[in-house]
């Protein structure tokens, strides 16, 4: 077991995350940033501080242990009243001389937790989490709201799923603030430098963005792989100007969808992608009624 001097200072990076005052913070961050001694003395922190129901949610039971169980252990066992090593639970003594709760759960028993009361949780690895929305919806944040309680939601991206929207619900919602930090931000890894130019050369570049500098990528089946969101993406306040035509792109189907899209080629040579037509189980019929009332040139 780890001795507990070993988490006593934050990182720069951690240090960040950890003064940050926002209800919902999203860390998007890379591997061994160091996102698990975080949370564990996030966790241990606020357990102390006052009497609070604390809960540590990995993607499955046996993950919560394999990730976080130990390290947590080895913090909290000087204020330590209780552990109950089946249950995955510690109770421990607080300022007040009352005890909080520390449990750790699984994503797939997430059900288990409707009816409580939280202060504080910490979501592990939510890009691999299944039916997110739905659980957080339903499921977690209803457990938040007599309290007011905290969450911290952990990640390294999975592509454009769940995470992606969940990291920019910082435009959206005053409570939420994002983070992102890479695998370099940890200076506790020795000769991280070395190490990572090593990974660089062994994995492709989209697995190596994605899993060490935490960037979300489309990492299989991307054909064009210069494509990304942020430079091939445009939003209604975007004008188009010198148009050229409108052409249309039209991939037939029917038991898998057809697909058809609005293109229009400007002067300078640039294509603006601005409709798209998906539908199954559409015959050609359809199709052609459908083409037949677009202002294609």
């Amino acid at each position: 077991m780890q001795s507990q001097s070993q988490y006593q200072n934050l990182t720069p990076a951690q240090e960040k995350i950890a003064a940050d005052k926002h209800r919902f913070r999203v860390i998007r961050a890379g591997r061994r940033f160091g996102k698990t001694v975080l949370a564990s003395l996030e966790i241990v922190a606020k357990a102390y501080a006052r009497e609070a129901n604390i809960i540590y949610v990995a993607t499955t039971y046996q993950q919560a242990r394999d990730i976080a169980w130990n390290t947590l252990k080895a913090i909290v066992e000087p204020i330590a009243l209780s552990i109950n090593e089946s249950r995955l639970e510690i109770k421990v003594k607080n300022v007040k001389g009352t005890s909080s709760l520390i449990t750790l759960r699984g994503w797939e028993n997430i059900d288990t937790l409707r009816g409580q009361s939280i202060d504080f949780a910490v979501l592990d690895e939510v890009a691999s989490m299944r039916n997110f929305w739905e659980n957080w919806m339903e499921v977690i944040r209803p457990t938040l709201t007599d309290r007011k309680g905290e969450v911290m939601f952990i990640s390294t991206p999975k592509g454009f799923n769940h995470f992606y929207d969940l990291y920019n619900q910082e435009g959206l919602d005053n409570d939420y603030k994002s983070f992102h930090f890479t695998s370099y931000d940890n200076p506790t890894i020795e000769d991280i430098e070395t190490e990572l130019a090593k990974a660089r050369l062994e994995m492709t570049e989209e697995r190596f963005s994605q899993e060490y500098l935490a960037d979300f990528r489309k990492t299989e089946g991307l054909v064009y792989k210069e494509f990304t969101r942020e430079n091939s993406l445009f939003d209604d306040s975007v004008k188009i100007y010198d148009p050229i035509e409108t052409i249309a792109g039209i991939d037939f189907g029917f038991t898998n969808p057809t697909a058809i899209l609005t293109i229009i080629r400007d002067y300078s040579g640039n294509f603006w992608v601005t409709d798209e037509y998906y539908k199954s189980g559409q015959t050609d019929a359809q199709t052609a009624e459908y083409v037949a009332n677009q202002k294609f040139n």
